[in-house]
């Protein structure tokens, strides 16, 4: 039943607006906000706020497995699936970025990304080839969270697992307690896709860079990914061009990548139906 509810989920992503009908946060910040009234330590007020919608969806699904022949069940994990997959449109955020730095205006691609996603700050000092791998590693960060890992906990811990990571991300940027608590739960995904992606790219050169992150298990996640689709990729970290990094390069740099995440995931999904159907 996981399996076809990932399926029926994965059909009605691409086919229906999800920010429409489904795709709204108001309940969870109203309920943040009735946990800071109460005082709460700041550790304790995001395990709380995660936890709790958590439990009450697990409850929920545990009523309605037997329903229906599971039919109740299926139906209820892919509205919990759909609701837990990443917000705004990353697509379209990418091919701004891209047609902005074609035209060479990388103050308003880096203006556009930072006000979206929060990546750069005003008191930053950074020339472009840093502000552009800043986009790189956000920008893959970002296809990272709003599928995979969701997938990856959907699989494990089932939809509830799927949930509480959605709302672990939800629970704010500025919080430290929700940033530590992302980083061990993005450790194992994290890697999982860094191999996906040297399986689907360049294989001899990524290795190293894959093997060099389960080495460090401190590295952030964005580094992991950045370095390792780098190396899949042939992409070189510094750009070669003398007058620094040019705009065409910049977009081209940005496919490559999207273009990598697509067979990244193309790859585990077929990975995830051979195991089904073996086992």
């Amino acid at each position: 039943m996981t399996f076809l509810a990932l399926i029926i989920a994965i059909v009605l992503e691409r086919l229906t607006p999800l920010e429409d009908w489904l795709l709204h946060d108001g309940w969870y910040r109203r309920w943040q906000g009735q946990l800071a009234a109460l005082g709460l330590d700041g550790t304790w007020q995001v395990l709380i706020a995660v936890l709790l919608p958590v439990i009450a969806a697990s409850l929920v699904l545990d009523v309605l497995r037997p329903l229906l022949f599971g039919l109740a069940w299926i139906g209820a994990a892919v509205i919990i699936l759909l609701y837990s997959l990443g917000r705004s449109n990353l697509g379209a955020q990418q091919e701004r970025y891209r047609s902005q730095c074609r035209r060479g205006d990388f103050e308003a691609a880096w203006l556009a990304a930072s006000s979206e996603y929060d990546w750069f700050y005003a008191d930053e000092q950074l020339d472009s080839q840093s502000m552009h791998q800043r986009a790189q590693q956000g920008f893959l960060y970002e296809a990272y969270q709003r599928w995979f890992a969701v997938l990856f906990y959907f699989l494990v811990l089932g939809p509830a697992g799927a949930l509480a990571y959605r709302l672990i991300h939800l629970s704010g940027d500025g919080n430290a307690h929700r940033q530590q608590l992302l980083f061990y739960v993005d450790w194992v995904p994290v890697r999982l896709l860094a191999a996906a992606f040297t399986l689907t790219g360049n294989f001899v050169a990524s290795a190293d860079e894959l093997w060099d992150a389960l080495r460090e298990p401190r590295m952030p996640s964005t580094d992991v990914l950045y370095s390792v689709a780098l190396a899949a990729t042939g992409e070189d970290r510094v750009p070669p061009e003398e007058g620094g990094l040019s705009g065409q390069r910049a977009a081209a740099q940005n496919e490559t990548f999207v273009a990598l995440v697509r067979r990244a995931s193309i790859c585990w999904v077929a990975l995830i139906a051979a195991l089904v159907v073996l086992v």
